[in-house]
């Protein structure tokens, strides 16, 4: 139950949230176990692509009170609950409003914050292999490659299709083809390295953003994955079923000039590695 200081619980049980409730990326979710910043600037940790907002608009910062919001000097103002703030403690439901952005803070022990955590795991993650799904890979990519314009860091792009898919469906069945699936995505998530983000693009196909790696690396990674596949044992009620796959790889370069111009590179090296036999990786 709340204390009596507004709609904060005793310290003890606070652990705390904000819910993207209007603007980009609808019902994301930001966990307060540590200070976060607010702004139009990439590598804030709440990203706000919106020219209405600061370049460093707002800071969140959790203590042994509950967590209290400061407005950085911001141009155009930080509103909690349409009122115009310097700095506040917030309550749980408070809405904060930044530029067109509207976030709702939630102490995470209440109904609510488990229901848009469910809210949130339906928007972000593909229900068949628990991995991202399209729109999470969407969003996720044009905000990688916003951080790459600012630090010039590495950026690549992988991906690649189960071969032959249909084949699978047609010879096994579409429980089958679900069954290898969730092994495909399963194997890849396992191996990816930390950072690095696994998604389903669509159908059998899957996309794997790769970070801090130039030349050949990406394409060197991309191979040891294709390896992993070739090697596995999957099998569906006693049947086994080899399973191989193909892969166009391509990396961020300074004259592309969105994410589109990368994942059509990638897809058209993909399309390469189908024509010239499959169970191969092309990144040239």
């Amino acid at each position: 139950m709340p204390d009596s200081d507004g709609g904060r619980p005793p310290a003890e049980q606070r652990s705390a949230c904000l819910v993207v409730m209007k603007g980009d990326n609808v019902g994301h979710k930001y966990d307060l176990d540590r200070e976060l910043i607010a702004g139009r600037e990439s590598a804030t940790s709440i990203h706000l692509d919106d020219g209405l907002v600061s370049r460093s608009h707002a800071k969140f910062t959790p203590d042994t009170v509950g967590v209290r919001l400061f407005d950085l000097c911001s141009t155009n103002g930080t509103f909690v609950n349409d009122k115009q703030i310097n700095s506040t403690y917030l309550d749980d439901g408070d809405q904060i409003r930044i530029g067109k952005t509207i976030l709702k803070f939630i102490y995470r022990n209440n109904v609510e914050a488990a229901f848009h955590e469910h809210i949130y795991s339906l928007t972000r993650f593909d229900g068949l292999t628990g991995i991202h799904n399209r729109q999470t890979f969407d969003n996720t990519i044009a905000n990688a490659i916003a951080k790459v314009a600012n630090n010039g860091a590495p950026l690549a792009l992988m991906l690649f299709d189960i071969d032959h898919f249909k084949r699978c469906n047609d010879t096994h069945g579409h429980r089958a083809g679900d069954h290898v699936l969730k092994e495909v995505s399963g194997t890849v998530r396992d191996n990816t390295r930390e950072g690095d983000f696994v998604a389903r693009y669509g159908g059998e196909e899957f996309a794997v953003i790769i970070h801090g790696l130039a030349p050949p690396g990406p394409a060197r990674y991309a191979d040891h994955i294709r390896a992993l596949i070739e090697a596995k044992r999957i099998e569906f009620e006693g049947q086994a079923i080899a399973v191989t796959i193909s892969a166009g790889v391509a990396t961020w370069s300074s004259h592309m000039r969105a994410p589109a111009h990368l994942i059509e590179l990638a897809d058209q090296r993909l399309y390469r590695a189908k024509q010239a036999g499959r169970n191969q990786i092309i990144a040239l």
